[in-house]
């Protein structure tokens, strides 16, 4: 019980639009907004004393009506807010009387595009700039300190913002942040994905306040901002699964049983309904109740919390954890929903899954799926492990180098291919580094191919200094030396980098900045040819630029490549930079060193 009421505390600190005797009563959302497509609204209100009889709600020239939850201490109050164009309205409930704010939105995101490149941050462990909100009262985690893998080390927002221009000199435009709201677990709440309050930053990481001068900090630079948001669960410390309004909230019959984790149960003509009930309703772990998307109330809870993000914030894009594990009807109307209000507004979601056929059917327009997702793009694991093998084994087949062919041949499955957000490594996956045994000829290459690629690349905080671990989450999501007060050697700096770090970080500077300025690898076509003999060609061509990507995988030997085989790309004597070497190259054929990459683009 003194968990529930420590939440209602920090929830109360950033609403204030309550009034009256209830001097507790919550409304979710806190606030709304003005001119918007859909003029329904349901606000949930939360007494902590709970509702002795069912208000009789009454609102300024509104359509308002007011039901019970099951659970008294929660009332569903849904206005229409049609014709309405004040900036406030009065609700009177009973003893319960509410100001309830309307506002400006923020309505102008500039999405995501191929020209985009995303710089993904564990912010717990990227920059502690603010120790005093290290340790916070009323917070149930208790294992803080660099020491313990799993606990909380100190990273916040003002870390963040003070390495907006670190981020924008390596040449990224966007910063996706695994999740800032409150976390309130007794356990590994550092990560972010069990959410325990909706609509507040995790006062270890700052404010509501702090989050939008990060947003408008990153915008001023023409940053964009991706917002990490969870659909599947919650954290176990929510205040609506503590006291939950309805027990239809969460799965609570399958607490103790976890997911299977096989996407491929909802697409599968053979299933069992044993096994689709697992994948989609089996909780993702203990600390982490399973959300019913199907119950009407918790679904229009999510979807106006998303709304609500976006059009305060003004935010550019959603990357959605664990796509395809809630309802997909569900996912579907909420995907209908923000692009009715914010068009432009870019939504991926992750699919991590090991054949591209499942990857492709949550893309968007699969004809094999019932539901418009409305997503604009997955993530892209199918070219994560794909490349990771083409730099690590010998070309078979269908193996090595063949494996990213085959790979990319698939996409006749997604309508926008270019939209897919492409990576190496992730918050979830070993570092890339570690995986590539620390060769830094491979590491090149593989990066070499993600910035050339067609997609939208994303790279986890760290690689361009040489992280490398791989053992397990805790030691993955590494402390950024120089971000901790204390650190011996400050890696945002060349000179606290060894010479191998600041090779591979002037390796990805030169490329992320020259990709900006290459409108084929931002906007054109891609054609590629088939392997052989561990060496891989592919081109992209726009209107007026032309760039050709040849890729010796031969970890032994090098390769000569005649060129007159890609002469329907390239022809015979085409002039051309290197981009690498910024060398001049006109020949007729090319040297590839063992295990590399050689990027021409044609002289204009």
């Amino acid at each position: 019980m003194f968990q529930k009421y420590n939440l209602i505390l920090l929830t109360l600190l950033v609403l204030g639009t309550i009034k009256g005797a209830s001097a507790q009563t919550q409304a979710f959302p806190p606030h709304w907004f003005k001119g918007l497509q859909n003029q329904e609204l349901e606000i949930l209100l939360y007494s902590p004393n709970g509702f002795k009889s069912l208000p009789t709600c009454k609102a300024d020239n509104i359509e308002a009506e007011a039901s019970f939850a099951t659970n008294h201490d929660y009332v569903y109050l849904k206005v229409n807010l049609e014709n309405f164009e004040g900036n406030s309205f009065k609700i009177d409930c009973g003893k319960t009387k509410i100001e309830y704010q309307l506002k400006e939105p923020k309505t102008k995101p500039a999405g995501l595009n191929p020209s985009d490149a995303i710089y993904l941050i564990s912010p717990d462990r990227f920059v502690n700039a603010d120790p005093k909100n290290d340790y916070v009262k009323g917070m149930n985690e208790k294992k803080y300190g660099r020491e313990y893998p799993f606990g909380r080390h100190g990273g916040d927002l003002a870390g963040i913002i003070s390495k907006l221009d670190y981020i924008q000199d390596l040449g990224f435009t966007a910063t996706w942040s695994c999740p800032l709201l409150t976390n309130n677990e007794f356990k590994e709440s550092y990560h972010g994905y069990a959410i325990t309050d909706h609509y507040n930053i995790d006062p270890r990481f700052g404010s509501n306040t702090l989050f939008a001068t990060y947003v408008d900090a990153s915008h001023a630079r023409g940053m964009k901002v991706i917002m990490d948001v969870v659909y599947n669960h919650f954290g176990s410390q929510h205040l609506l699964h503590l006291n939950p309004p309805d027990s239809n909230f969460f799965h609570f019959d399958m607490k103790k049983i976890r997911s299977n984790f096989r996407a491929v149960n909802l697409m599968d003509p053979h299933v069992s309904a044993a096994d689709k009930k697992q994948f989609s309703n089996g909780w993702f772990d203990d600390h982490m109740p399973d959300v019913n998307q199907q119950d009407p109330h918790m679904a229009a809870f999510l979807i106006q919390n998303s709304l609500w993000w976006i059009l305060e914030y003004g935010l550019d894009a959603f990357r959605i954890d664990t796509y395809a594990y809630p309802d997909q009807k569900f996912m579907a109307e909420l995907g209908a929903r923000i692009k009715a209000e914010v068009p432009n507004f870019f939504l991926f979601g992750e699919i991590w899954v090991h054949m591209p056929e499942i990857q492709s059917y949550f893309a968007g327009d699969n004809r094999y799926n019932p539901y418009h997702s409305h997503l604009d793009a997955v993530t892209d694991f199918q070219f994560k492990y794909a490349v990771k093998e083409s730099v690590d084994q010998h070309q078979g087949w269908t193996s090595g180098v063949a494996k990213l062919y085959y790979r990319l041949a698939a996409d006749y499955l997604y309508k926008n291919p270019e939209n897919l957000v492409t990576f190496v490594d992730n918050h979830d996956e070993a570092r890339i580094f570690g995986e590539l045994h620390e060769d830094l000829s491979k590491l090149k290459v593989t990066l070499g191919i993600l910035y050339t690629m067609r997609g939208i690349p994303s790279t986890y905080y760290g690689t361009e200094i040489l992280m490398k671990e791989t053992e397990n989450h805790g030691v993955i999501r590494e402390d950024f030396p120089g971000g901790f007060a204390g650190d011996s050697l400050d890696k945002f700096t060349a000179q606290g980098r060894t010479a191998s770090e600041n090779e591979a970080f002037d390796y990805i500077k030169t490329l992320l900045n020259w990709r900006k300025s290459s409108e084929a690898i931002t906007e054109g076509s891609f054609t590629h040819f088939v392997p052989a003999d561990d060496v891989y060609v592919y081109a992209r061509i726009s209107a007026s630029d032309t760039v050709l990507v040849l890729v010796n995988t031969n970890q032994n030997d090098s390769r000569m490549v005649d060129l007159k085989r890609f002469e329907e790309v390239w022809p015979q004597g085409t002039e051309a930079i290197n981009v690498l070497s910024q060398n001049a190259f006109s020949g007729n054929s090319i040297e590839l060193p063992k295990m590399s990459i050689s990027i021409l683009q044609k002289k204009k």
